[in-house]
């Protein structure tokens, strides 16, 4: 052994593990998806769709907007966070997963 080395293990947590908290009136994922028409009854739930563009709050640099495509339709959702550099590590993490579907999302392992 090498002197001054200690033994540290790597905790892996899927994504959706990770982004699973509560922050204030809503959870992180999944995101709570609301219909971009004017269908308040079209509210799907759960890891639906396929990732389509995630933006930054222009207000607020602790909150992304995901857009999903599901069932031929598109739905946003918001996640907040407590830490902004946390925020942007998701956002830029996001930028190459489009087109993947939300639950493959969930899946992928953070360190």
């Amino acid at each position: 052994m090498i002197s001054g080395l200690q033994n540290h293990k790597l905790k892996i947590m899927k994504l959706r593990d990770q982004l699973r908290t509560d922050k204030g009136t809503f959870y992180n994922w999944p995101p709570i998806w609301t219909n971009t028409r004017e269908d308040p009854t079209d509210k799907p739930q759960g890891e639906i769709g396929n990732l389509q563009d995630v933006l930054m709050s222009e207000d607020d640099y602790d909150v992304l907007f995901i857009a999903i495509e599901y069932q031929g339709r598109r739905y946003m959702g918001a996640m907040g966070f407590e830490d902004p550099a946390l925020c942007w590590r998701i956002y830029i993490l996001l930028q190459s997963y489009f087109g993947l579907s939300i639950k493959e999302i969930g899946d992928i392992d953070l360190p």
